[in-house]
């Protein structure tokens, strides 16, 4: 059994990750907290599983009332598109792809905050096309048979965007999360083999809450759990043992702080994320940052103190916190794209 992973005690490392550290926590932010943690059991309901391979979705009702939604499939995996043509003559013009990830365990399909999130950045985000991804799931198909079908997705979906011109990101919460971070891994090594013709569309991957170390053997993890009101060591180890199936929990594929993180610096992917303080999944989280900062690879970071695991897909509750941490997600979202419309790739991709 490998040794954890230690974060670097060397202060005089400078980090190209940029951390926005908040701790304040609302009284209706408290109150949800309380709340979900009557009813997380119910959370974790998943229903009978799923058949193997993409889950055919039904869009929620508020969020295609809002944006229409058009499904689509490509290799064998069903995207959902979400529409928005309300921002008229002035609409900047699409320059990229975002394809979202929902957080459910890797055995659960998105639910209703999933969908509104999506809507929201599509109406919000005007440079992007926004598109949710229904991945294969767990336990029917656990990693060993869906990152294959996904790998040849996201080299379908990096042909099809240079064929267009358009820049890719990858995002994600919680589950999704820990699929994009192995979606974007794959991305640099194939453009670093040289496969897709030498280049790299993705330039972003934004992670919310991502779990990122299978073990949960980090010591901290039990000093949050009783503050986490959604999830526990049980509730973790049993999603991270779904996925992997038969792989070790060291396995790169589904604990990305094995990887090759250089990767992402090397052909210049930039790596954002959430962290929520009340998550036990942030203890592998921070470290995994720390990592990334380590090896320069470029990142924004969102880190606030008593908030809950997934807290900015909280916002259509109005939810301060659950607001603020959704804009925060736009606004660097947003940036991203004025930066790689401004400035061409790095040429690293292809050294």
């Amino acid at each position: 059994m490998a040794e954890p992973l230690p974060s670097s005690t060397n202060t005089n490392v400078k980090s190209s990750i940029n951390v926005d550290h908040r701790e304040s926590r609302s009284v209706t932010s408290a109150a949800l907290q309380m709340l979900v943690d009557k009813i997380s059991p119910l959370l974790f309901k998943y229903g009978d599983p799923q058949l193997a391979g993409s889950p055919q979705l039904k869009p929620h009702k508020r969020a295609e009332e809002r944006t229409p939604v058009r499904e689509s499939k490509l290799e064998d995996i069903f995207i959902y598109t979400f529409t928005n043509d309300s921002a008229g003559v002035d609409k900047p013009i699409l320059t990229h792809k975002l394809y979202y990830f929902a957080g459910g365990g890797f055995q659960g399909p998105p639910t209703k905050e999933h969908w509104l999130l999506c809507s929201e950045l599509a109406v919000k985000l005007p440079a992007y096309q926004v598109n949710l991804v229904s991945y294969p799931l767990a336990p029917n198909s656990p990693a060993v048979h869906a990152l294959p079908a996904l790998y040849r997705l996201c080299d379908a979906l990096s042909q099809q965007a240079r064929a267009e011109q358009k820049w890719i990101t990858l995002m994600g919460d919680s589950a999704g999360a820990n699929v994009a971070l192995t979606m974007g891994l794959h991305a640099a090594a194939n453009a670093l083999r040289g496969g897709s013709e030498g280049k790299c569309q993705l330039r972003n991957i934004m992670a919310i809450s991502p779990p990122t170390d299978f073990r949960n053997q980090n010591p901290d993890i039990d000093a949050i759990s009783s503050h986490d009101p959604v999830l526990s060591r049980t509730i973790i180890d049993d999603a991270a043992n779904a996925w992997r199936g038969d792989w070790p929990p060291e396995e790169p594929q589904v604990s990305p702080i094995f990887a090759d993180l250089s990767l992402f610096q090397r052909v210049g992917i930039k790596v954002d994320g959430v962290i929520a303080g009340h998550d036990v999944l942030s203890p592998d989280a921070i470290v995994f940052r720390q990592r990334l900062g380590e090896l320069g690879v470029y990142g924004d970071w969102l880190q606030w103190d008593k908030q809950m695991h997934c807290f900015p897909i909280m916002f259509p509750y109005h939810i301060h916190e659950g607001v603020a941490g959704k804009d925060w997600i736009l606004d660097i979202l947003r940036r991203n794209a004025r930066s790689v419309d401004s400035f061409p790739p790095s040429t690293a991709e292809s050294a």
